[in-house]
């Protein structure tokens, strides 16, 4: 998880000598901001995604449970009265394929596979699954088997 970090000083307490050297800079640091963007590390996201789907296809049902945000592994619990493993068990989530891209979004990411699209969010210090087995639906924007909203 990478972290983009700004740093500004008060002009007031710059002398107009330094401030003629900062200038020139800063501007050079944000034109290399902006042609680089301020990325977010994915490869987390990619790899929870990935090992979620792996306990999945071989019922690994404990370990696809501990990849879940908390708040999705509750829910299950709420919606059908089933614990965590007991609810994976009973949906039926396909072969994903392979890997097709990843996008950050700050503290969140979309993992889109051939066959599949996981979302996933930071949780404490780590990337956790929030919405597994998720389809582009026309009048929502995805509809997931596994968490989601």
């Amino acid at each position: 998880m990478g972290a983009c970090r700004s740093y500004s000083y008060p002009v007031q307490s710059l002398k107009l000598g330094r401030m003629r050297r900062l200038i020139p800079a800063t501007a050079a640091s944000l034109l290399l901001l902006a042609g680089t963007g301020c990325a977010v590390d994915t490869s987390g996201a990619t790899k929870v995604a990935e090992d979620f789907h792996r306990a999945v296809n071989t019922s690994d049902w404990a370990a696809a449970c501990d990849l879940l945000q908390p708040t999705i592994r509750d829910k299950s619990k709420e919606k059908d009265g089933d614990d965590c493993q007991t609810h994976l068990a009973s949906v039926h989530l396909r072969d994903p394929g392979e890997v097709v891209k990843t996008e950050g979004y700050g503290r969140e990411a979309l993992v889109q596979f051939e066959r599949d699209a996981v979302f996933v969010a930071v949780s404490g210090s780590s990337w956790r699954v929030t919405a597994a087995g998720c389809t582009p639906r026309e009048e929502i924007p995805y509809s997931c088997e596994v968490g989601g909203r």
